[in-house]
């Protein structure tokens, strides 16, 4: 039981530590180059925040292999609706960190159902 109960605080360290990779690489790109192209900058942070969640979920939140190739699809799904939602928020002329900012917020929730359910679910679960 208390392994269950402490899954979902373990999905969101690993998650927010994923996400701050994400946020954080953007923001220096940005910073250091705000002409950069906010879809490339976003698919960088995204990809280097795939490994610390994967990585992280493995070891810590789930703590079993689950399924890389699920985890991928998942991953490729999320990064999907955070593009799309890129795109809606800049055509309604948000900042790029900004439209960058509310996606990554948007799409853990569902990679955590995802997850738990499907990439990381032990039998008998």
């Amino acid at each position: 039981m208390r392994n269950k109960a402490g899954k979902p605080l373990r999905f969101a360290l690993v998650g927010l530590s994923a996400t701050f990779t994400h946020i954080g690489f953007a923001w220096l790109i940005l910073f250091w180059q705000p002409l950069a192209n906010p879809f490339l900058v976003n698919s960088a942070g995204y990809s280097l925040g795939f490994f610390v969640s994967y990585f992280g979920h493995r070891y810590l939140t789930f703590r079993t292999t689950g399924s890389m190739g699920r985890f991928l699809l998942v991953v490729i799904a999320g990064f999907g609706l955070n593009n799309l939602l890129v795109a809606l928020l800049l055509a309604v002329s948000a900042s790029s960190f900004l439209a960058i900012l509310v996606a990554t917020a948007t799409v853990p929730v569902l990679t955590y159902v995802a997850s738990s359910r499907w990439v990381f679910r032990r039998l008998g679960d």
